[in-house]
């Protein structure tokens, strides 16, 4: 699918389900951010692991991450997270900005070596 020029794949936002733009190249993808900038937030590139092509995030969330088939409690999918390094990382800013522990990794049941963020229940 063609959208105003640029190709949409099958991988889709997280937030609103849409197709992502995809691009060839890294340097593809790079020329479309620079003309694409939006207020606060710097799109970088990264290439996909599900399609093998290039896609672009906010610099804001620098996980890696794809869409998998776990719900969460909303019944949207979850973000994957495909390194713990990287997933540890978001938690401690997630917990340090709500100043206690209100976020934790675990385990993929469902992907081998594949990481999620859950919200801790709070015992009261």
């Amino acid at each position: 699918m063609v959208l105003g020029g640029v190709e949409m794949s099958h991988c889709v936002h997280l937030d609103s389900g849409r197709p992502m733009m995809i691009f060839d190249s890294k340097a593809e993808a790079r020329r479309y951010a620079k003309k694409c900038k939006r207020k606060h937030r710097k799109l970088v590139p990264y290439r996909c692991t599900r399609c093998d092509k290039w896609h672009l995030r906010t610099k804001l969330n620098d996980a890696h991450y794809r869409v998998c088939s776990c719900r969460d409690h909303r019944w949207r999918l979850k973000r994957a997270y495909l390194d713990r390094d990287e997933i540890e990382v978001v938690c401690v800013k997630i917990n340090d900005k709500a100043g206690c522990e209100v976020v934790e990794v675990y385990e993929c049941p469902e992907y081998y070596d594949v990481w999620h963020l859950t919200c801790i229940e709070k015992d009261e």
